[in-house]
């Protein structure tokens, strides 16, 4: 299988709606959210195409963290499609998300998952991440 890594484009925004539903199964309404990620300069969101197909997604947020003097990356979300799995897609968009950091002179690189997503604790720790911390959310 033939894959190829890019910057979503806004033409991606109906597919990206329907795989971020997919990964969440929150039905909200994302495309304006996702038009401006597309357009954020403190952001980066890749997609995989197969195919002619969106089929996976990163998406990075860059910030500035007084605390480490520096500038620091959140990656936010990361999801591939249901039958591309397990074919080392995700393992080639995380690379990629980790060029851009090198490249923007990241610090350190952060990425949140559900505490009981025990795959993706051991994907991440496959790659190089360590578990150092808890992640509090609140609605304001």
């Amino acid at each position: 299988m033939s894959i190829a890594i890019r910057l979503a484009r806004k033409e991606d925004i109906p597919v990206l709606d329907e795989l971020f539903f997919e990964f969440s199964n929150w039905q909200l309404e994302r495309r304006d959210t996702l038009h401006e990620a597309i357009e954020d300069p403190n952001g980066e969101l890749l997609v995989v195409e197969s195919d002619g197909r969106v089929i996976a997604f990163i998406h990075q947020v860059f910030f500035n963290d007084p605390l480490h003097a520096g500038l620091n990356s959140d990656i936010t979300n990361l999801f591939v499609k249901g039958d591309y799995r397990r074919k080392g897609i995700a393992s080639q968009l995380l690379q990629k998300a980790l060029e851009t950091a090198k490249r923007r002179k990241v610090i350190e690189v952060h990425v949140t998952t559900r505490e009981n997503n025990e795959e993706a604790f051991k994907f991440y720790e496959k790659h190089g991440f360590k578990k150092v911390g808890v992640l509090f959310e609140k609605n304001p």
